[in-house]
């Protein structure tokens, strides 16, 4: 990763993956979480990691096509719509049951293992 060069105000030189942080928003795939801040100690919810997990694969500048509106609790008027869509159709995540995505919960760890290894094509047994 490249040296962290001090682009958001709660992250320093000497933080743990401060250099990562620096990678991912050098590719385009964070601009943080407001007010020049990256909230490193903050949890992630499933909407906002579907714009990471699409901006990784397709690069920063990368715009899905417009949502449709297929989970039932994401209409296609909602600007996570598009992202999350598209991880769908790209056959990523087929939501979190019952026609749902679930997209304000919290992700976990396990949970974004079976994103990682559907979207990157990771080897799994």
């Amino acid at each position: 990763p490249p040296v962290y060069q001090n682009v958001f105000g709660d992250v320093t030189f000497n933080d743990y993956n401060s250099f990562y942080i620096q990678g991912i928003f050098n590719d385009g795939i964070t601009a943080g979480c407001g007010n020049g801040n990256y909230c490193p100690n903050s949890p992630n919810t499933r909407a906002q990691m579907s714009v990471f997990v699409v901006k990784a694969l397709q690069g920063g500048n990368f715009v899905p096509p417009p949502a449709q509106g297929i989970f039932n609790d994401v209409p296609a008027s909602d600007p996570f719509a598009p992202w999350i869509e598209y991880l769908y159709n790209q056959g990523i995540t087929a939501g979190c049951g019952g026609n749902n995505f679930c997209p304000n919960a919290n992700i976990s760890n396990g949970q974004m293992a079976v994103f990682l290894v559907k979207a990157f094509n990771i080897p799994h047994l």
